[in-house]
């Protein structure tokens, strides 16, 4: 658990170090590029976890947990990057900060247990419209970046790299069902046993403003010994706003 924690608060401080070089100086002025920034933007994608063998199947015994893929997704706001030129515009090490809503979307008619010590789900006599889970994140990438222009619009792009996540609220079950025509809406908030620190490998590659993306966890999107071991994915397209 602490080797993530280290490496998200490394991160955190790459990203903040022109500002905290400064102090309280009025003079100071922070180097600023608007230049080059291929991870800042909008990320929209689609989320999921595979098991220890590298499949997408569901851990057996845990079918509460398999996912509907069509409506798992994956939304984060990169909010600020920075770069540290190894040369030029042409090399760059990437860090910043952004926040990320993850999104499962549980295929069957199930709810999970809150309160509990170990992952669990129990059946439901309900036909769910919505069942998802939601966790948020607070994530921190360590890339390096690599570009083959000096002009950003008509650069061919490849970063690869670590991001580091923290799970900054609480998560959230929301479910919607129906029973008689009257709409139905239920939130559970609880850890739901997901681990609250995970990272990610991390590649990115594209042209201009668009990019593509993959992420592929390495950290178990649950606790040691409080639930099966999933690893978390997400993959989708990201747009420089």
């Amino acid at each position: 658990m602490k080797t993530p924690f280290y490496f998200l608060c490394t991160a955190l401080l790459l990203a903040s170090a022109p500002v905290l070089a400064c102090g309280d100086s009025t003079s100071c002025k922070i180097p600023h590029d608007d230049s080059f920034k291929f991870w800042e933007g909008l990320d929209i994608g689609v989320n999921g976890y595979y098991n220890s063998q590298n499949s997408l199947s569901t851990p057996e015994g845990n079918n509460f947990l398999e996912l509907d893929y069509a409506r798992s997704r994956s939304f984060a706001w990169n909010m600020g990057q920075y770069n540290f030129h190894l040369y030029k515009n042409y090399v760059n090490l990437v860090t910043g900060f952004g926040i990320e809503v993850n999104s499962y979307a549980l295929r069957n008619n199930v709810s999970l247990v809150p309160n509990s010590n170990q992952i669990s789900g129990i059946s439901e006599n309900v036909d769910f419209t919505k069942n998802k889970l939601k966790s948020t994140w607070l994530n921190a990438p360590l890339m390096l970046e690599f570009n083959t222009s000096k002009n950003e619009n008509h650069s061919f792009h490849i970063g690869v790299g670590a991001e580091f996540g923290y799970n900054v609220f609480q998560n959230r079950l929301k479910q919607e069902y129906s029973i008689n025509g009257d709409e139905q809406k239920r939130k559970t908030k609880d850890d739901f046993n997901i681990n609250p620190f995970r990272y990610s490998l991390t590649a990115r590659v594209g042209y201009g403003k668009y990019t593509v993306f993959a992420n592929y966890g390495m950290t178990s999107l649950f606790k040691a010994n409080q639930g099966p071991k999933v690893y978390p994915f997400s993959a989708g397209i990201s747009i420089d706003i």
